[in-house]
């Protein structure tokens, strides 16, 4: 990798792009950048120039730069002016803190997403967690996180709660990314089951038992990171 002294941005030459393409391309560059940090194939610590990271992606200057920007405001990055990103460090302070945070928020979501998805979202959730599972079983890490992340979002948008869950989408990214770094493989079956349990729950219609079924939740993950942190 070139020095600081060799990473410095180029001006900007992007080409205009109509606002539509524009916005699709800055989400596709922020998910591919976003996922490559989490599962650390961007190693926390990892110093990069903005051309490499097009060249990651796949797309141009600007939709790279709006990416950026929204995972500085994640905490996933550190944009050095006229230097390059620095990808951000993990510890286990930062984790706990997290999941303290997240905890509050996941619970409230539920709740709402108990109270106002339609058949259909029940379903999708069902399908999701219990997709999870099968990848759980086959220990396919990367398609569980996936499916994840996707179950996530279901839920946000049965939920409703736009505030809400903007201010969880970079809890999960951190807890996401200190389960790799963590090396919590061996969790992908038992958090599996609370996955599915947790859709079972608000699928019910009940907001108690939807808020119940987030905690226990949120609790084996955090037990499960204590665990490691201990044996570390």
């Amino acid at each position: 990798m070139r020095s600081n002294e060799e990473t410095q941005l180029p001006p900007e030459t992007d080409v205009r792009v109509p606002p539509g393409a524009a916005t699709s391309l800055s989400e596709t560059a922020y998910r591919r950048l976003e996922e490559a940090i989490v599962t650390l194939s961007l190693r926390p610590g990892a110093v990069l120039t903005e051309a490499q990271l097009i060249d990651l992606v796949g797309v141009g200057r600007t939709p790279v730069r709006e990416a950026l920007i929204r995972l500085a405001q994640q905490g996933l990055v550190d944009i050095l002016p006229r230097k390059g990103v620095v990808v951000t460090g993990i510890n286990a302070i930062d984790i706990m803190a997290a999941l303290d945070a997240r905890e509050v928020l996941e619970r409230l979501i539920a709740s709402d997403a108990a109270k106002r998805a339609s058949p259909r979202e029940r379903i999708v959730i069902i399908e999701k967690a219990r997709a999870m599972r099968v990848a759980a079983e086959a220990g396919d890490a990367n398609a569980y996180m996936r499916l994840d992340k996707e179950l996530d979002a279901a839920v946000a948008a049965a939920a409703r709660s736009p505030y809400a869950t903007r201010a969880v989408e970079p809890l999960q990214a951190l807890i996401r990314r200190a389960w790799y770094y963590f090396e919590r493989e061996d969790d992908l079956v038992p958090a599996a089951g609370h996955h599915v349990a947790f859709a079972q729950a608000l699928a019910t219609e009940d907001p108690a038992a939807a808020s119940a079924a987030s905690d226990a939740l949120m609790q084996h993950l955090r037990a499960g990171l204590l665990a490691t942190l201990g044996r570390d």
